[in-house]
């Protein structure tokens, strides 16, 4: 294979979702999926082991460490790492402010796969900016 796989951890409170969403992302080619996460901490906690993943795939509002603080954090102690906001909130200011903590991608938990895939692979991309779907 010619270009590397995106590999990726999966970090949201609700299990079905999790699982749901690591499902999906084995379907699109090049991508991998390292791990699931419950909150931030555990995240931080796989990190700290030495998995780390090129993207995170993490939910806004989580028990024990949510996605807001674990973005800042991630932003100081893994700054390779691209994070991927998945959120039911749309609120511009919100959006604004996860850019600014450092987000890399803005998703809705009603996006359609192929907007989750693009929303990846412009994360992943080298210079990745902010994206919102």
């Amino acid at each position: 294979m010619s270009n590397p796989n995106i590999r990726l951890a999966v970090v949201d409170d609700h299990i079905l979702f999790r699982k749901g969403l690591r499902a999906l992302i084995s379907g699109f080619a090049g991508m991998e999926v390292l791990f699931e996460a419950g909150d931030g901490q555990e995240l931080l906690e796989h990190l700290d082991q030495g998995i780390v993943p090129d993207v995170v795939l993490m939910d806004l509002q989580m028990p024990v460490l949510d996605g807001l603080q674990t973005v800042r954090l991630l932003r100081a102690q893994y700054p390779r790492v691209r994070v991927v906001i998945i959120s039911m909130h749309d609120e511009p200011e919100l959006i604004d402010s996860l850019h600014t903590e450092g987000a890399h991608g803005y998703l809705l938990k009603n996006a359609n796969p192929e907007e989750v895939r693009g929303a990846i692979m412009a994360a992943a991309a080298p210079n990745a900016k902010l994206a919102t779907l």
